[in-house]
């Protein structure tokens, strides 16, 4: 099936989960946030951007992946089907509501915190793999030219 395959298997599902949650539950009229052509333009870049983080040869990548294009895509779907407004059904704060909110936020934010992780996670483990770094003298001569020497 290949990793795109299981991002898709797990991206879907959530965001129909979200846009099933934003069709059956009411939506107070100011809990829609407006969102623009840019945006949605930006949501479509992030998606390609995706689709290359699918390449990392690691199964929890691939699944983070997932989850964070669930959150991209329920919210662009349902940005395209309400006039460019995002329903926000689910409300922090009781009586004085102080934060709107869908099961698309809480993906996009639980797979930035996934992404980031098991990326930092991989890379040191395949640390090898990655080009070297630049080599240490070189770069206190640089430090010398810039700021002179500053360690005094």
């Amino acid at each position: 099936m290949g990793r795109f395959g299981i991002m898709l298997c797990i991206a879907l599902p959530l965001a129909a989960g979200d846009l099933v949650v934003k069709a059956t539950m009411p939506t107070q009229t100011w809990a829609y946030h407006e969102r623009s052509l840019g945006w949605l333009l930006l949501l479509l870049a992030l998606l390609a951007g995706m689709a290359a983080v699918t390449q990392i040869p690691s199964t929890a990548v691939t699944v983070a992946t997932g989850v964070f294009v669930g959150g991209l895509l329920g919210n662009m779907l349902s940005a395209a089907w309400n006039g460019m407004e995002v329903p926000n059904p689910l409300i922090l704060g009781g009586t004085h509501a102080m934060l709107a909110f869908n099961l698309a936020d809480i993906w996009s934010l639980v797979g930035i915190l996934l992404l980031v992780s098991t990326i930092g996670i991989w890379m040191i483990r395949n640390r090898d793999l990655l080009p070297p770094p630049p080599m240490r003298a070189a770069r206190a001569r640089a430090w010398e030219r810039l700021f002179g020497n500053a360690r005094e």
